[in-house]
């Protein structure tokens, strides 16, 4: 009874702990805002990034950070800001129209190739659930599946079209879900693009602080992380240019 009661205390207390939070974050992310309206702009970008930090990912936030640190001349920062948006809505359109101002600032940038509408269908699939979302829907389905199976057989003799049609429907979305909740989850926890957030960075022919300087990198570019050692990280660019340069100068997304 002691053992009970002293976790529930501590239920309680955790839950009294978590709605006390969600005031103090929301007063967190009004005082960020009035000190944007006062051009504070540096203060501003800080707390929205201890939100940022803490595990918030609203895109209203992001978006919030992102014109913060535009406006404090941290294009990388305000850069990575939006394309975190994008991530999280990929049709933000502040986030879209922000970053594409930002990318004018940033020297020697260079376009992403543009979806075509299959990739853009894909994307919006991928963004109808989360990765939670997709995976609870699988289980739903798959006991729905077992269930359907189960009323067939344990009364064989009585197997309706609308049953068989719902098992098959059943089994359909099963692998939908599924297939959709490995890729989501694969897709959130690859980082395989990051930003530059140094002024100017060397990039290197080889994974080697005295190998060949091939070409320069500034502030804000967008690179694709494809393969990396314990300090250099080998980046492409939609141009086809690659080369190694220090993981540190990167940001990852």
């Amino acid at each position: 009874m002691k053992k009970t009661l002293t976790a529930i205390c501590a239920l309680l207390l955790l839950v009294c702990n978590v709605l006390s939070a969600a005031p103090d974050q929301q007063q967190q992310f009004e005082k960020a805002n009035q000190l944007y309206k006062q051009k504070q702009y540096s203060e501003a970008a800080g707390i929205y990034q201890q939100l940022i930090d803490q595990g918030y990912s609203q895109p209203q936030l992001l978006v919030n950070a992102g014109n913060a640190w535009y406006r404090a001349n941290k294009t990388g920062l305000a850069i990575y800001n939006y394309e975190k948006a994008l991530g999280e809505d990929p049709f933000n359109k502040s986030a879209t129209h922000n970053l594409a101002v930002a990318n004018q600032r940033v020297e020697g940038y260079v376009n992403d190739l543009p979806l075509l509408f299959f990739q853009q269908w894909w994307l919006q699939l991928t963004h109808f659930h989360s990765p939670n979302g997709w995976a609870t829907g699988a289980i739903i389905f798959f006991w729905l599946l077992i269930a359907g199976f189960i009323a067939m057989l344990i009364v064989p003799s009585f197997k309706p079209v609308l049953l068989r049609w719902g098992t098959a429907v059943a089994s359909l979305l099963f692998i939908l879900y599924l297939t959709m909740g490995i890729s989501t989850y694969v897709l959130a926890n690859t980082h395989s693009e990051g930003i530059i957030m140094g002024s100017v960075v060397k990039v290197k022919s080889a994974p080697d602080q005295e190998s060949k300087d091939m070409f320069e990198l500034h502030e804000g570019v967008k690179v694709q992380v494809t393969d990396a050692t314990q300090e250099y990280c080998k980046i492409s660019l939609p141009d086809g240019k690659t080369g190694w340069l220090a993981c540190g100068e990167i940001r990852r997304l």
